[in-house]
């Protein structure tokens, strides 16, 4: 297994800058490969996230496990948490990781400094674990795509509505008439 610095690397490589929320979704990833007994980045599309936040640290999520919203293993639900589920597919339990760090952090500590302590600093005194239930997830699929009538662009079939018989895509079926001349 790396240590997590390989990892944090990866992590940055793939954000493009190092910030505190990007350490804080690199140590709970870190730590879920260690605690599902992973010997690195999980290499089968069985394992799973899904995701409470559409924040920096989902990038670190997705450079230290590697999944995706296109591979299917990658299941975003905003409620704006930091927190996270790993799991397998088919399973019925998983773990959740919840960032608890509390805030305001004191203002003497730099970026650098607060990346250090996320990264390195005890994990109870970073975020809470449970394990939790898992729903049945259906299996990552192919979705055909359709022609919009409207703007005449691909869009998968599950996000198209028929109007009169004829497919458009969410936004011309809320306004049909943006794409008129």
């Amino acid at each position: 297994m790396q240590d997590i610095e390989f990892f944090w690397r990866q992590a940055v490589t793939f954000h493009g800058h190092s910030c505190p929320g990007l350490a804080a979704g690199c140590r709970i990833a870190f730590d879920a490969l260690v605690l599902m007994g992973l010997e690195g980045r999980p290499t089968e599309d069985g394992y799973l996230c899904v995701a409470e936040t559409d924040a920096c640290s989902l990038d670190a999520v997705q450079a230290v496990w590697g999944c995706t919203m296109g591979r299917g293993n990658l299941i975003l639900k905003p409620r704006g948490k930091q927190a996270f589920t790993f799991c397998r597919r088919g399973e019925a339990e998983g773990v959740r990781y919840c960032w608890s760090v509390p805030r305001p952090l004191p203002k003497a500590q730099s970026d650098h400094e607060k990346i250090e302590w996320y990264l390195r600093g005890p994990a109870d005194a970073l975020y809470a674990t449970k394990v939790v239930p898992v729903p049945p997830l259906p299996e990552a699929c192919a979705i055909p795509s359709l022609t919009c009538t409207a703007c005449g662009e691909r869009t998968a079939e599950s996000m198209v509505r028929l109007l009169e018989g004829r497919p458009y895509c969410l936004d011309c079926f809320q306004d049909p008439s943006r794409f008129l001349p």
